[in-house]
């Protein structure tokens, strides 16, 4: 009896590193703002998630970063085919949608980062906000003013979701797809609007002061 006893206790005692390494899983981890991370590895530790990020530096040493996340910023960890959905309805928190709807939500926020590019606004707001510099010529606030009305005016008016920016073109014409697009593509036209119109604005500027030489 007690040999035996003996024999579980080792076995348990070299078994500990393994259960300890178990822990730590690689996957696919799909975050609440629509953007996915493959081939993560992470592990959970208390009531968080950690996510390594291993890379190599300039001198062939490896190093590792913990990103550490709360499990109200994870949709859903996946493990091969296995899917560990950490979302739950709650509309105390303001969580109306349930995980089905919200995982649709969330595909049309991940293709606005992914693919929505918005260069037609920053092509265009080079070209406006730098023939406003050239022709007003030298002052601060052709720097400024219109960038920032340039920038402000791409709150206003409907996104329009092309289908080359569909992971899935099923997705067309779904509502809660579009309702996730939305903000995500609102707010890039709004940053590339700011920063193409500063550098229009700046460039006129510059060619105006170059010619009045």
């Amino acid at each position: 009896m007690n040999q035996t006893l003996r024999s579980f206790l080792i076995a348990f005692l070299f078994s500990i590193p393994f259960l300890a390494e178990a822990q730590e899983q690689q996957g696919k981890i799909l975050l609440m703002n629509g953007s996915i991370v493959e081939n993560a590895l992470w592990e959970e530790k208390d009531g968080m998630i950690y996510i390594y990020d291993k890379k190599t530096n300039l001198f062939g040493k490896e190093k590792t970063r913990a990103i550490e996340l709360n499990k109200s910023e994870i949709y859903s960890l996946s493990n091969g085919s296995r899917e560990q959905i950490m979302y739950y309805q709650d509309t105390m928190l303001g969580d109306y949608y349930t995980p089905e709807e919200m995982r649709m939500y969330l595909a049309g926020a991940g293709d606005a980062r992914k693919n929505y590019k918005a260069r037609h606004i920053s092509a265009i707001g080079f070209a406006l906000c730098g023939a406003a510099g050239f022709l007003v010529g030298d002052g601060l606030l052709i720097l400024i003013v219109p960038p920032i009305t340039y920038a402000a005016i791409q709150y206003v008016g409907k996104i329009k979701i092309r289908e080359k920016y569909m992971s899935d073109p099923n997705f067309k014409f779904n509502d809660l797809y579009a309702e996730g697009f939305e903000p995500p593509a609102r707010s890039r036209k709004m940053i590339r609007g700011a920063l193409s119109g500063f550098l229009g604005s700046a460039s006129g500027v510059i060619l105006y002061l170059i010619k009045n030489q």
